[in-house]
């Protein structure tokens, strides 16, 4: 490795024991909101850090239900979106893969701007939030459009039921990592050559690898299963011109790759080691 190249972690976080970093997102103000959740425990945690150094701003923040009681049983909820300083959580119904409630939550503070209980989002629009509210007509479901500002979670406008506008509108909703200018990695194959400046030879992954090029910057994931003792390790290598500067573990004998776990972002590569430690490397 090229000493005098060579990146080193600007910061990182940890999250408490027994849990895993599941999501990040990205606000316009410079923070990274993510989710926790605790398996065993059956909880999921909102954090926020500052993205240029990691500083906490809130940490094991839960959103709650109208009723006092905490929203999805403290267990089904997640992050939707963010817009300005605003993250904005959700949790599910009842015995259901839909969403359903948004809470806006500053995502410096960790506080609540507002939330609205009763609808789904739908995506981001120029004009603002998209949303639905579940109603039914003699025994049949319907659903209610509605444009929702994102600062005040006031109504903007009423689109209707299902229309034509309606599915126009949903056409032009942008993917989230678009919106935040994240670029997320792709499953591709260690033996070809084009993949050459990414992966060692002589490693042995046997093509299960992720990838992502950046401008200048290439980041790659190799994850090797032993068959002997059941185990995964994950190993992300950073190059910079085409010059290797950074390499690290990010699981070690575990019961499971660490796929999906590395993103760039402003430049920085930001990736998960141990399922619960976000590393970020200023490159």
């Amino acid at each position: 490795m090229n000493e005098q190249k060579a990146v080193f972690p600007q910061w990182r976080y940890r999250a408490c024991d027994g849990a895993v970093i599941w999501r990040l997102m990205f606000t316009e103000t410079g923070m990274i909101v993510g989710q926790t959740r605790l398996p065993e425990q059956r909880r999921s945690l909102f954090f926020s850090l500052a993205e240029h150094s990691g500083q906490v701003q809130f940490d094991d923040f839960m959103p709650m239900a109208p009723d006092g009681t905490a929203a999805g049983e403290s267990w089904f909820t997640g992050i939707e979106t963010v817009a300005g300083k605003l993250v904005f959580l959700h949790a599910y119904r009842d015995n259901s893969p839909e969403h359903l409630g948004i809470w806006a939550v500053d995502a410096s503070a960790g506080t609540v701007v507002w939330s609205r209980a009763d609808m789904v989002f739908c995506g981001v629009l120029d004009e603002g939030f998209l949303v639905y509210r579940h109603s039914s007509f003699a025994g049949f479901p319907e659903r209610h459009y509605l444009i929702l500002d994102p600062a005040t979670g006031r109504e903007v406008r009423r689109p209707g039921q299902e229309s034509e506008e309606v599915n126009r509108l949903r056409a032009g909703i942008l993917p989230e990592e678009q919106r935040q200018g994240v670029v997320l990695p792709e499953f591709t194959d260690s033996n070809d050559s084009r993949n050459a400046s990414l992966f060692s030879r002589d490693a042995g992954f046997a093509g299960r690898c992720e990838a992502l090029c950046s401008g200048s910057l290439a980041v790659a994931a190799c994850h090797d299963y032993d068959e002997t003792t059941g185990k995964w390790q994950s190993l992300l290598r950073v190059r910079l011109h085409g010059v290797p500067v950074y390499e690290d573990a990010m699981a070690e004998s575990s019961v499971r790759p660490a796929v999906s776990s590395f993103l760039v972002h402003g430049g920085s590569v930001y990736y998960i080691k141990g399922e619960s430690e976000l590393v970020a490397l200023k490159t």
